[in-house]
């Protein structure tokens, strides 16, 4: 189980680190920008580029999985082994010059995540991480650097594409911005991963999200020591069975938020 665990996570970490590779080459020329969905998120040549180089090394090695693809959906199915591809995360980011995007692959298991791989652009790193064994970054264990002590936690907060107009969200952000010393939104939740790695967050809230990219940052953070809890406070076992509201983090930043949060951003 571990062999197969350990190529599937290899196999991601080659495939992302391709992938940005694609991106890179791109960055800053001129790109064919299309509009997709009624929220205005925007789509290039070069997420398709991507997203057919990572489908094609996965099909290759793992011909019985399905692909779940951010651009192309569902490719393959039938099987309990399913990829999550996200080939560019921050599309809006990178199609506009700000070097701030990355790129996710993760295998689920019926549905729970077990193998993640996420990359970010500007340092070419490549955290990959396998349920219940912890962090490795470009092929080495990681563990995650201390956050400097402050009165206040550095968050960001992770929200769907379809919550606009939403009063809970009016209402969770203000009590963000008044609890946090500095609240992120960087729309690209790889490099927020990142940031929580390297010790630069100390807490994130996930709200109404379903992105290609969560379940696999989701599990990278667990295995790097975070705790996950709804609303209630309650641990969230299952990362398939995610609620619509949610906090990542240690208990000593996560709870007093809910605590604060809870009221006013629950139905």
């Amino acid at each position: 189980m571990h062999d197969d665990a350990d190529l599937h996570a290899d196999v991601a970490g080659q495939a992302v680190a391709a992938a940005l590779e694609v991106a890179r080459g791109h960055f800053g020329r001129t790109l064919d920008v299309e509009v997709k969905g009624p929220r205005g998120d925007v789509v290039t040549q070069v997420d398709r580029e991507a997203e057919r180089l990572i489908v094609a090394t996965l099909h290759e090695r793992f011909p019985t999985h399905t692909i779940e693809a951010e651009e192309s959906g569902t490719l393959f199915a039938g099987s309990d082994h399913v990829w999550l591809v996200d080939p560019l995360d921050g599309t809006n980011n990178y199609a506009y010059g700000l070097p701030v995007y990355g790129a996710a692959v993760t295998l689920c298991h019926r549905g729970e995540p077990i193998v993640a791989a996420i990359g970010e652009a500007h340092t070419g790193d490549v955290a990959c991480a396998v349920a219940g064994r912890g962090v490795t970054v470009n092929g080495r264990p990681f563990e995650r650097t201390s956050p400097l002590p402050a009165a206040l936690p550095a968050t960001a907060l992770w929200v769907g594409y379809h919550t606009q107009g939403d009063e809970r969200l009016d209402a969770l952000t203000s009590l963000l911005h008044a609890r946090s010393r500095r609240l992120f939104s960087t729309w690209a939740p790889t490099i927020d991963v990142f940031l929580y790695l390297r010790g630069g967050l100390d807490a994130l809230t996930v709200y109404q999200c379903t992105g290609t990219e969560l379940l696999g940052s989701l599990l990278l953070l667990r295995e790097a020591g975070a705790e996950i809890r709804g609303a209630d406070g309650e641990l969230v076992r299952r990362l398939a069975d995610l609620p619509d509201l949610s906090f990542v983090g240690s208990p000593a930043v996560t709870l007093p938020l809910v605590g604060a949060l809870s009221p006013a951003a629950t139905p």
